[in-house]
């Protein structure tokens, strides 16, 4: 199965915040609430919504791609993009994480900001090289122990197969990497059996500009 996905998450905020005040300091305004939806509906919805749900003490932010992408050409590594500094004006020292992958194009992206400061920040895909800044979380080691540098270039084996053979690029598994990091946010790994209340019983409230 194939993920496409966009998601910010804020573990444990100080205190709850009104979907309007998210909104509005996010420069959404002229969004307004359009209907209940959940996860698997929301992480990809192709109808550039943004949609708020919590789970786990964490509030969850699915954007289709509108927030995420502008990461991507975000010209510093190591400072905030303008959503990120809008949401840690909102919450403070919370633990800001943003993941997105889409696996037309084996791409994942992540970042995570702690206290107002960006600790770690990695995108790849099939099309554009390594890029990374801050040291590895312990949540990426795991999927790094599978690998080795073979004739200089890094392979993973899977952990899913009885074939012990390193030959997948680090951008084929998307799907280790991505929703391994949101786990520690979500305490739950999306594309797994571990998934199904998260994915499909927990309301999320969409939001659609007017």
């Amino acid at each position: 199965m194939g993920y496409k996905a966009s998601i910010i998450t804020i573990q444990n905020p100080p205190q709850p915040v009104a979907d309007r005040i998210i909104l509005d300091t996010l420069g959404y305004s002229s969004f307004l609430y359009a209907q209940e939806t959940i996860l698997e509906d929301c992480m990809y919805p192709r109808d550039k919504s943004i949609s708020i749900g919590n789970f786990n003490n964490c509030l969850m932010i699915c954007d289709d791609f509108q927030l995420t992408s502008i990461l991507e050409n975000h010209t510093s590594l190591q400072s905030l993009c303008d959503y990120e500094k809008s949401l840690a004006s909102l919450f403070g020292s919370s633990e800001i994480l943003s993941i997105a992958c889409h696996s037309g194009v084996s791409y994942h992206m992540y970042t995570l900001v702690s206290n107002g400061k960006r600790i770690r920040f990695k995108a790849v895909s099939s099309d554009d090289p390594l890029v990374e800044y801050g040291e590895r979380l312990k949540e990426e080691e795991h999927v790094y122990a599978l690998s080795k540098t073979i004739k200089g270039k890094r392979l993973f084996r899977s952990r899913y197969s009885d074939d012990k053979k390193y030959k997948m690029t680090e951008d084929q598994i998307m799907e280790d990497f991505t929703f391994g990091v949101a786990a520690r946010h979500l305490g739950v790994k999306i594309s797994t059996i571990q998934d199904k209340e998260l994915m499909s019983n927990v309301p999320f409230r969409k939001y659609l500009r007017r």
